[in-house]
């Protein structure tokens, strides 16, 4: 399945179009793609915890390679990798699933009957229906109420508990069973809280942009999409935080969104947020 990358010329217009593009979340590629054909003078880093969308990336652009160099890691452990940050002219962080991790058998879309795993990264971690069995009810319960701001939170922390689902659909009718209902905005909600937890999506990032002030050059940018308001949130905190101590500022003073027109061309991009930063 193809992916549509999200915002993508709002993406492009905070790329000067030298030096390296670092794409920190590549997914299948679609970003990088567009900045490769719009900048023939940059080069690209693409970088991902999903070994299996990066291999799909590799082969997407193919075309690019001299240019593009591809590296397995998490991208909160960016300031770790062996890149020459003197030449980094921007940063995206994505943090959206992409077409391909939705329609895969990994358990993250509820259109699908298939294990519940939800890994980015499977070599790594635990697959979520081991996650839930382990995890402890008041834990669950939080997750619920953090992650997807949903009512009945410990009713369906209960449920799971006794029901212990190991699929797609074993978890759905857990839903089922709480909510009487499987409506889409509801199950999207539901999968995307385990899937932050399981992954532990928001650890680390917090000091990530104070970590990256210390060693991009002056003028480098950092562009974040995201997708729920937990997220949302602790990157606006830790980008004004930042500015505060004068290691950034803020390009973005009002939140980007995208256009009416992508949104009706491409529905997935409707709880899209970006915030764009300059070192």
């Amino acid at each position: 399945m193809e992916h549509v990358p999200v915002m993508r010329e709002e993406v492009a217009s905070f790329v000067r179009g030298r030096g390296i593009f670092v794409d920190a979340t590549t997914g299948t590629g679609g970003h990088t793609e567009f900045i490769m054909q719009k900048f023939p003078d940059m080069r690209a880093i693409c970088i991902d915890r999903d070994r299996k969308s990066l291999e799909f990336a590799k082969k997407k652009l193919k075309k690019f390679s001299p240019r593009i160099t591809f590296i397995h890691s998490d991208y909160r452990k960016l300031p770790e990798l062996n890149i020459p940050w003197e030449k980094v002219d921007a940063i995206l962080f994505d943090m959206g699933l992409s077409s391909f991790q939705l329609s895969s058998d990994r358990g993250f879309s509820h259109k699908y009957n298939s294990p519940l795993d939800m890994r980015f990264n499977t070599e790594e971690g635990i697959p979520a229906s081991i996650f839930l069995k382990e995890v402890p009810y008041s834990e669950l319960v939080l997750i619920f109420k953090n992650f997807a701001d949903l009512k009945k939170a410990e009713a369906l922390a209960k449920e799971i508990k006794k029901r212990k689902p190991a699929t797609t659909k074993e978890l759905i009718d857990a839903i089922k069973a709480v909510y009487k209902t499987t409506k889409k905005e509801l199950l999207s909600r539901v999968f995307q809280a385990i899937r932050i937890a399981v992954n532990r999506e928001l650890e680390g990032q917090d000091t990530l942009v104070y970590r990256l002030s210390e060693i991009l050059p002056e003028g480098a940018r950092l562009v974040f999409i995201t997708y729920h308001s937990a997220e949302d949130r602790l990157i606006k905190n830790s980008l004004k935080e930042a500015e505060k101590r004068k290691l950034l500022k803020i390009l973005t003073k009002k939140v980007l969104r995208p256009s009416h027109d992508e949104v009706r061309k491409n529905p997935r991009a409707r709880s899209a947020k970006m915030r764009v930063a300059e070192i």
